[in-house]
């Protein structure tokens, strides 16, 4: 059991079970945007996936995880803890080492161009190699 995944738990006053634990430390471990197939694997079949994604539904209702879809349409969730720059709306994934940034706020005129368009939901995934991730490739040819 790990002890910031139980405090996390107990501030957002949620039951702490084993599936949540499990599921929460590997968000935790890492700064990767992660699938529910990612995540069954990652388990090895501890728990069943529809714990799976009860869990990760209930992180992002409470604001622990984000949740978009990637180029695929396949939802992708990411840590959403103490990130003063995450706006729940914009993200850049590598698509190599599947790390995610989360990206400033869009720039007004955006907005403006929009008018006077009611927005329920906004998300924006920008997908591609990073930095680091170029370097290694470049080393490598």
């Amino acid at each position: 059991m790990t002890p910031k995944a139980s405090a996390i738990l107990k501030e957002n006053g949620l039951k702490i079970t084993q599936n949540r634990l499990d599921v929460l430390a590997i968000f935790l471990g890492s700064q990767k945007a992660f699938t529910l197939l990612d995540l069954e694997k990652m388990v090895h079949s501890q728990h069943d996936r529809s714990s799976i994604f009860r869990s990760l539904q209930t992180y992002c209702e409470k604001g622990i995880l984000e949740k978009f879809c990637n180029a695929s349409g396949t939802a992708v969730y990411t840590l959403n803890l103490n990130n003063p720059n995450c706006n729940g709306k914009s993200h850049f994934k590598c698509n190599d080492c599947k790390s995610v940034v989360s990206l400033p706020d869009l720039p007004t005129e955006y907005l403006e161009l929009l008018g006077k368009n009611k927005i329920e939901t906004m998300n924006l995934l920008i997908e591609g190699t990073c930095e680091k991730c170029q370097s290694k490739n470049n080393e490598t040819l």
